[in-house]
């Protein structure tokens, strides 16, 4: 009878849980992200318009996917996290999140999110104190194709002050920095490029020089804002999704990440030349960073069943992984679906399929794909029985 009671119990207890999740899921089909003040691409806080990122989520998608499949105070990893979109809203929404990447680009960036708890009038000072010396700086060994898109004098401004904020490991002022490296505005210090891609600069184009400082004090005066309130803790390191060894077993509460697409986007040539003045412009050095992304078409799947792997090790019982996957295009201009391809991968690994919902996507010709048909977003639920 006792035996019977419990059984009972769980039973109850296992339909309720279906039953919230099925109308959480239900909620997210909404598609609240596409609405409104959340359909901006400025919604948010402003730490998520420190940088830019090909292939990014928009921080409202990321809202919802946290608001309807995790608790406050529960633990949220994201092993793609690029420049941290995930966790930094996480963070925000009171859960505490753990965000990995292998771009060093990104990593910059999702670190400076990290570091916000500042005074930032003294944060100010400081900038203004700082007393500017280049003499050690020369830029015979820097590439000819990066020293085209600036001015000397601000070239060699940025390379002392990313120098001066890494010897003070202010990994704040130093992501903005990067930020700001590149753009098209009066506030950027290259000249006018893309914010995103660099394509080159005007060829006539002699490069005013740029100063660092006042432009570097007015881009955290935009993305600086007092958190009074309380948020979850956020660690960012660069790590590979495929070893997860500093996570325990069973210590996750819930996976919500956006795997690199299939054979789309370009993350190092597209950011190239930020990472270029973060000191990552040799091919002995990118070479290597684009052999160890996983969207080769001949490994992605091998590379990803290592993931998934990981991912049943350090998930608790019953939690849920969400992946945002986007569709792929073979040499035939014919649909394939990513998430079709790893479903029979995540059954292997003990996880059950919850739901899919599908978010066609705008064409970015400013970003740089391999293709410019319309294709799909594909929010993908799963949770793990075992």
């Amino acid at each position: 009878l006792r035996f019977l009671k419990i059984m009972k119990a769980k039973l109850n207890y296992n339909v309720k849980n279906n039953s919230d999740l099925l109308d959480k899921i239900k909620k997210l089909k909404k598609k609240e992200w596409k609405k409104g003040l959340y359909e901006k691409q400025s919604w948010g806080h402003p730490l998520h318009r420190i940088g830019p990122y090909v292939g990014r989520i928009k921080p409202a998608f990321a809202h919802f996917l946290i608001k309807y499949l995790t608790e406050e105070g529960q633990t949220i990893l994201d092993p793609f996290c690029g420049i941290g979109t995930i966790p930094l809203e996480s963070s925000l929404m009171k859960r505490n999140s753990i965000g990995f990447d292998l771009n060093p680009y990104a990593i910059h960036i999702a670190e400076a999110k990290c570091n916000i708890e500042i005074d930032l009038q003294k944060k100010i000072s400081e900038i203004e104190k700082i007393k500017i010396n280049l003499s050690g700086y020369n830029l015979d060994k820097i590439p000819e194709w990066v020293k085209n898109y600036y001015n000397p004098r601000t070239l060699k401004e940025i390379l002392f002050f990313l120098d001066y904020f890494k010897k003070k490991k202010d990994k704040f002022l130093y992501g903005c920095l990067l930020a700001i490296s590149q753009g098209h505005r009066p506030g950027h210090l290259s000249k006018p490029c893309a914010w995103t891609i660099p394509y080159k600069p005007r060829p006539n184009d002699p490069g005013e020089y740029r100063s660092v400082k006042p432009r570097l004090i007015a881009k955290i005066k935009r993305n600086f804002e007092e958190t009074n309130f309380k948020r979850g803790k956020m660690k960012i390191q660069k790590k590979d999704a495929r070893k997860l060894k500093n996570i325990s077993d069973k210590s996750i509460d819930a996976i919500i990440t956006s795997p690199p697409y299939l054979n789309t986007l370009d993350y190092v040539n597209s950011h190239r030349l930020r990472l270029a003045i973060c000191g990552h412009y040799e091919n002995k050095k990118l070479v290597p960073l684009k052999n160890k992304l996983i969207q080769h078409k001949k490994t992605y799947l091998s590379e990803m069943e290592k993931v998934i792997f990981q991912f049943n090790r350090v998930l608790k019982k019953n939690s849920l992984c969400c992946l945002v996957v986007g569709d792929h295009f073979d040499s035939s201009g014919k649909v394939i679906n990513t998430y079709q391809l790893l479903l029979s991968i995540f059954k292997k690994y003990n996880f059950d399929f919850i739901d899919i919902i599908e978010d066609k996507i705008p064409v970015n010709k400013s970003v740089q794909k391999k293709t410019l048909k319309i294709k799909s977003d594909r929010i993908f639920v799963l949770r793990k029985n075992a």
